[in-house]
C-alpha cells in the first residue's frame, strides 16, 4: 500500500467474525501495527500505535470505521507514542495490563485488565493472557484465530530481556504458560517482523523456535541473555534442538 510517496507492506488476515490488517516496518523500530476491524459494528481497535498516528486514523476512516478502542501490549515508546495523540483525536479507550500500567508513559485514563480476563470489540471477545518477561506487566490478546503477541514472543524469537522491569526468568515462564494455553493452530502476529515468515501457527513455533525448544530455566537464561544475540542473524529462521544445544 502506499501511503503518501512512502511504500508501506500491508497484510490482510481475515476470519469469521473479525478482519486485522497489518502495516509492517512502521518507524524507526520498524514496528507492527494491527488494526481490529469488527464488521458487525464497524468499530477498530488498534494495537500498539506508534510514529504514524495520522495516517492510521486516514487508513480506519477510508475503510469506513471508527477507532474505539486502544489495545497495549506494553510500555516501549515504540509500541505506545502515538496513544495519546489517537486517545485525544478519537476519545478511544486505552487498555493495558494492570502491572505495566508503573511504567506507561501516557496523560489519558488507562483502563487495566488481568491474566485471564476477556475484553469485547463489538461482539468478539478477547482474551488477555499476562505474559511478563519482556516487561513486568506484558500481555498478549487471543482472538479467535490469532495472538497479538507484541514482543514477548516472534516468529523463531523472543523479545529482549534488558530494559526497565524485564526478567528472563519470568519470560520463560510466561512462554511455558502461553504454550498452554494457546491452540496450536493459532496465527501469531508479533510487534516486528524480524523472522524468516511473517506469521506461523503456534504449532510451528513449538517445533523450532530455540526459545520454546529449551526446556529449563538456566539453560533459556543463558541463552537469551549470554549466546542468542551473537549467535543469531536476522530474519531469524528455524532451528532444531541440536543446533540450540550445539550453541550452548
Amino acid at each position: 500500500v502506499k501511503i503518501g510517496k512512502i511504500l508501506i507492506m500491508e497484510k490482510i488476515y481475515n476470519s469469521n467474525n473479525y478482519t486485522i490488517e497489518v502495516l509492517y516496518h512502521i518507524g524507526a523500530y520498524e514496528n507492527s501495527i494491527h488494526f481490529i476491524f469488527d464488521e458487525a459494528t464497524k468499530t477498530c481497535a488498534i494495537v500498539d500505535p506508534a510514529w504514524e498516528p495520522d495516517l492510521f486514523l486516514k487508513k480506519i476512516k477510508d475503510k469506513g470505521y471508527t477507532l474505539t478502542d486502544i489495545w497495549i501490549t506494553h510500555w516501549h515508546g515504540d509500541h505506545t507514542n502515538a496513544v495519546d495523540d489517537l486517545a485525544n483525536k478519537t476519545g478511544a479507550k486505552i487498555t493495558a495490563g494492570v502491572n505495566e500500567v508503573p511504567y506507561l508513559n501516557i496523560e489519558n485514563q488507562v483502563h487495566t485488565v488481568d491474566d485471564g480476563d476477556t475484553i469485547k470489540l463489538g461482539d468478539i471477545e478477547i482474551k488477555i493472557i499476562e505474559t511478563p518477561g519482556h516487561t513486568a506487566g506484558g500481555i498478549c490478546y487471543l482472538l479467535d484465530e490469532h495472538l497479538i503477541a507484541g514482543d514477548t514472543l516472534f516468529v523463531y524469537g523472543v523479545g529482549i530481556c534488558s530494559l526497565a522491569g524485564s526478567n528472563p526468568v519470568t519470560l520463560f515462564h510466561s512462554l511455558k504458560k502461553l504454550m498452554s494455553q494457546v491452540p496450536d493452530d493459532i496465527h501469531l502476529l508479533c510487534g516486528h517482523n524480524y523472522g524468516s515468515e511473517i506469521t506461523t501457527t503456534i504449532a510451528e513455533q513449538k517445533k523450532a523456535n530455540p526459545f520454546l525448544l529449551i526446556e529449563d530455566e538456566d539453560t533459556f537464561v543463558r541463552y537469551r541473555m549470554h549466546v542468542h544475540d551473537s549467535t543469531r542473524s536476522y530474519p531469524m529462521s528455524p532451528m532444531t534442538l541440536d543446533e540450540v544445544n550445539a550453541l550452548l
